[in-house]
């Protein structure tokens, strides 16, 4: 698992040439989505910007194929953002965002074929359910929390259990006790398994960020 980015991807095959398709491609993701861009090169182009408090990048590659275009997006948005820690994409809101890109794409090019001219300016995106968005994360953002708090009363049990020899553990059908040097050995366990997971997520969020 990926604990600084979450990863979502989706491809579409255009009935256009692969010159037409990248001119508006690239005029999407900058006067729709707003979005910058950086490393162009002949197969494609990276776009990065923030989308609902969360920095993200698009690796967006054109390979030209006997059909037309094929456009395959490979989008990578930061769990920590703004608008909290994003464990999964609740409501499909990214996937939707993608397909809304791709889709406005889609529109510039029919526009340009249609009127034999590129078009003065790239679709306008249709707009977000922010509303619907703001409460899943919202819900997401409280589970979190709890989830996070019974982390903590765990580790803090541990700790006593590991200098006392009397652990107590916090389940769904009461507490559990266990004395004695199998109550220092569990807690040991458990500190031992927390402190990995510190550090693996430590060890991500010092990696050098993709968004510029």
């Amino acid at each position: 698992m990926d604990f600084k980015y979450k990863h979502f991807r989706q491809r579409r095959l255009y009935p256009a040439a692969r010159e037409t398709v990248f001119e508006r491609a690239r005029a999407v993701m900058t006067e729709s989505v707003g979005w910058s861009i950086a490393n162009e090169t002949s197969e494609g182009f990276n776009a990065s910007g923030s989308s609902f408090g969360h920095a993200g990048i698009a690796n967006i590659q054109l390979r030209p194929t006997g059909a037309g275009t094929l456009v395959d997006v490979e989008l990578r948005v930061e769990r920590a953002g703004f608008s909290g820690f994003m464990l999964f994409d609740v409501g499909g809101y990214y996937n939707i965002q993608i397909r809304k890109w791709l889709d406005a794409i889609q529109a510039s090019i029919h526009q340009k074929e249609t009127t034999g001219q590129p078009p003065s300016s790239a679709p306008p995106l249709q707009p977000p359910n922010k509303s619907a968005a703001c409460v899943f994360h919202g819900c997401l953002l409280l589970i979190a929390i709890g989830f996070g708090l019974y982390l903590l009363i765990t580790v803090i049990g541990a700790v006593i259990g590991l200098a006392t020899g009397n652990l107590f553990l916090v389940g769904r059908s009461g507490t559990l006790t266990v004395h004695g040097p199998a109550a220092r050995v569990i807690s040991a366990a458990i500190l031992v398994f927390g402190a990995w997971i510190v550090w693996r997520v430590m060890k991500k969020t010092r990696a050098p960020s993709i968004i510029h």
